[in-house]
C-alpha cells in the first residue's frame, strides 16, 4: 500500500518506494528521514485534504499526496 492510502492515526513501516520515482526525489525523501524500515503515522490532514501530516520519528512531516503516493508502506494495526 502506498504512503497516501494510511488513515489518520494508523501507522505503517517504510517497505520501499516506486520503482518509477526519480532518484533525486527518492534520495530527498530518504534525507528527510523517510527509509526502509521507520516507522510512520499518519496524523492529519489540511482542510482541503492536501498535504497530509505524518509522525517520523518524533518529528512532524507534511506531504503531498502525489508525493506520499510513490512511498510504499506496511500497515502495523
Amino acid at each position: 500500500m502506498s504512503l497516501d492510502q494510511l488513515k489518520n492515526g494508523q501507522s505503517a513501516v517504510v517497505f520501499g518506494y516506486d520503482p518509477a520515482l526519480a532518484a533525486e526525489r527518492r534520495e530527498r525523501f530518504e534525507d528527510i528521514g523517510l527509509v526502509v524500515n521507520t516507522p510512520i503515522r499518519r496524523q492529519s490532514q489540511a482542510p482541503l485534504g492536501d498535504p497530509v501530516i505524518f509522525l517520523v520519528r518524533g518529528l512532524r512531516l507534511c506531504l503531498r499526496r502525489k508525493e506520499a503516493r510513490h512511498i510504499y508502506v506496511r500497515p502495523c494495526d
